[in-house]
């Protein structure tokens, strides 16, 4: 990566954080290693080995509960689309809240220089943004204020990113950097949203959602991945960086161009209320709600998007291996 040797340190869960890093595996002539590293700590020098990472120079931190896979039984279940429990909920916040803070203590402890690449999610922006409506909103940019947006997704992503900020704390200010990424929905058939909307569709069941006004924001899982790569290579991007298509889509464009895609009928739509009945909170937030955000750092940047638009993003998901 620009022009160095790379080598790959893959986090593995454990309650013992001793060993050290320990080679694995190579593919691709890139040398990939191991590092255990405790998720469940309460602070940074029982989470990871702050010695091991002093020779980490990128740490790239994703990992948390699944958000559209509840712990109630529903008529979707075996899709993992089911409503959200009050347990469910502090999964969702604790498993990113703890680690992510713990992390960000190990590296402000760790006397060499990192980049702490962080996961958050559009949705710090709210869930009110709808086509043709008299309330449609401009798509936020980072320096949006996001300080008093709605639903349980927005407070999720604040506390996320503000869980992150010991990395740069007093005495880290200097020597680290760290990024935020409000990531969209990553659009791919082996998993996500679109992982459980795509045997519905293969079977003929798809349709809008709601009104479909609901405006869905998305990106394909090939540029979400280059975009982390670009992040890690451009050290002038900091704080919070949106990982979302440049073309915004609604429900209905989503639904339009995946039937297309896939040679579908998309005839068979959701009513609103029926998804308010089945899914609660969840549902009227992840699929009633509406989501938009422009990627301006990326593309201030000089970040080609290879799938700007929805039928691009789709077509990539259904067609290649990613």
């Amino acid at each position: 990566m620009n022009g160095k040797p790379l080598r790959i340190v893959k986090l593995t869960r454990s309650n013992s954080i001793e060993d050290g890093l320990e080679e694995s595996e190579a593919t691709m002539h890139i040398n990939i290693t191991t590092l255990n590293w405790n998720p469940n700590a309460e602070n940074g020098s029982d989470s990871i080995n702050v010695k091991a990472l002093k020779s980490i120079d990128t740490l790239v931190h994703l990992a948390g509960e699944n958000v559209g896979a509840g712990l109630l039984p529903g008529p979707l279940g075996w899709l993992g689309i089911q409503a959200w429990s009050d347990e469910k909920k502090n999964r969702i916040m604790n498993s990113r809240v703890g680690p992510t803070k713990a992390l960000a203590t190990a590296i402000a402890e760790c006397p060499n220089p990192t980049t702490y690449i962080v996961a958050s999610g559009v949705g710090v922006y709210g869930n009110d943004f709808m086509a043709d409506d008299e309330n449609d909103k401009i798509a936020p940019d980072e320096s949006a204020d996001i300080s008093h947006t709605e639903g349980f997704l927005a407070e999720v992503s604040r506390q996320w990113e503000g869980a992150s900020q010991p990395a740069i704390g007093e005495g880290a200010l200097s020597k680290n950097r760290l990024v935020n990424l409000r990531l969209a929905p990553i659009l791919s058939k082996k998993g996500g949203a679109l992982g459980k909307l795509h045997p519905i569709f293969f079977l003929g069941g798809g349709g809008i959602v709601g009104s479909g006004k609901q405006y869905f924001s998305y990106i394909s899982a090939r540029d979400a991945a280059r975009s982390i790569v670009h992040i890690m290579e451009n050290d002038s991007l900091n704080g919070p960086v949106n990982l979302v298509a440049p073309t915004a889509a609604t429900n209905a464009d989503f639904t339009y161009a995946l039937g297309r895609i896939m040679v579908r009928p998309t005839m068979i739509p959701l009513p609103g209320f029926i998804v308010k009945l089945m899914f609660g909170e969840m549902g009227e937030e992840m699929l009633l709600g509406g989501v938009k955000a422009t990627p301006k750092k990326l593309m201030d940047s000089g970040f080609e998007f290879q799938h700007e638009n929805i039928v691009k993003a789709l077509d990539s998901a259904v067609n290649e291996t990613i």
